[in-house]
């Protein structure tokens, strides 16, 4: 058989076909008859035609993945160079970080190793992102979060940059901790520095500052901070819906009636686009709606609470903690549209709100320690027992 042949008959077959499902029928072909003949670069091109007829990305993640084990196996340095930073790039629209770990790993290995092939300088970004990443996964201990920005910041110096990144997992960082004061600090010495090639966009970098404001108490000057984002329409992926649901939240909690003005904001900007790397801003949402108007919490809970699984650690005790309030009275609740995922699931949509709000509890308790003994502090724990006191 001339395998040759036949792939091209099935690419024009999928050229022609109209139907998605069968489409994607047609290219599984191709990949296995590629794969049979041993052929890299078929198998790859007819993995990246998966890949642009899938929206999911999970499943984009999935596809990357197989296309990583196959060019490993080849030993096609370079292809595989490539697919793991367009793997890490798909993981910073989703809630986890699981394999972007790993591929960095690889990543800054391989560079170190052949910096004649590879340049440096074209993984910082996603290496500024992963030490970011880091703080959130609580089993990365103290001292490998401080190799790794020191790392980050020696690798951004040697390729001529300066603080502009370096700032961005470190101010994470003094949040995680619970040094606010410092965090604050480093923001000021952030804006005096400027900008750089590597820095946030303009959006980040001030919602960042809006968030810690928030968090300290400022809360005039976050919100003269917001407005002026508006005035100056500065804006991207997530932003400005991630500053219209911290301002929400925060200002919800002191009972400050401008709050219902950014919840409302934060409602407006819900679209088809968004992703589960969302879920931490919705569940902020979630909260506020859990005081003002407990149907619009559950409507919005049983829509995106499966955005939760299998999140970083950080975005999995945030959003348990931002759950509770929706399931603190004891009652029967009606949830006929929770994705079957979720642990808990029932196909006849009842539940007691007790099992979710200890299913959501103890997911918060078990992080509050074991994020706590890294860090060493007891910030998780008091934002825990500050949730529970604060119905």
């Amino acid at each position: 058989m001339n395998y040759k042949l036949e792939l091209q008959k099935i690419r024009i077959k999928i050229n022609q076909e109209k139907d998605g499902g069968l489409k994607k029928k047609l290219i599984n072909q191709a990949i296995e008859i590629a794969d049979k003949y041993k052929d890299l670069y078929e198998g790859l091109d007819f993995r990246y035609l998966l890949m642009d007829g899938e929206v999911d990305p999970d499943n984009r993640i999935a596809i990357l993945k197989d296309s990583i084990r196959l060019s490993d196996f080849e030993n096609n340095l370079e292809e595989s160079f490539d697919l793991r930073l367009q793997l890490i790039q798909e993981e910073i629209n989703t809630s986890h970080c699981t394999d972007s770990f790993s591929a960095i790993a690889w990543l800054l290995e391989t560079v170190d190793s052949h910096p004649d092939l590879f340049s440096e300088e074209e993984l910082l970004w996603e290496y500024k992102w992963l030490a970011t990443s880091a703080i959130n996964n609580a089993d990365i201990s103290f001292e490998q979060i401080q190799e790794i920005h020191n790392d980050l910041k020696n690798r951004l110096e040697r390729n001529g940059y300066g603080l502009g990144a370096y700032y961005v997992p470190k101010i994470e960082w003094l949040e995680s901790i619970g040094d606010i004061q410092g965090a604050l600090q480093i923001l000021n010495e952030r804006d005096s520095y400027g900008r750089d090639g590597m820095s946030d966009c303009e959006a980040c970098e001030l919602n960042k500052k809006i968030k810690i404001k928030l968090i300290a108490g400022k809360y005039d000057s976050a919100i003269a901070d917001a407005n002026e984002m508006l005035s100056k329409g500065i804006s991207c992926n997530e932003v400005p819906f991630d500053t219209f649901c911290n301002l929400a939240y925060h200002l919800n909690k002191i009972k400050d009636p401008r709050a219902e003005e950014y919840f409302k904001k934060g409602l407006n900007e819900f679209n088809n686009d968004f992703e589960s790397s969302f879920i931490t801003g919705i569940s902020k949402l979630i909260n506020y709606a859990s005081y003002a108007n407990d149907q619009l919490a559950l409507n919005l809970y049983e829509k995106y609470a499966h955005w939760q699984l299998n999140s970083e650690d950080g975005v999995n005790f945030e959003v348990s903690l931002n759950f509770l309030n929706l399931f603190k009275e004891n009652r029967e609740i009606k949830l006929t549209k929770l994705n079957p995922s979720i642990p808990f699931y029932k196909s006849d949509g009842i539940y007691m709100s007790s099992d979710l709000y200890d299913y959501y509890v103890n997911i918060a308790n078990e992080l509050a320690d074991k994020f706590d003994k890294r860090n060493r502090t007891d910030r998780f724990r008091n934002l825990l027992n500050k949730e529970l006191t604060s119905y």
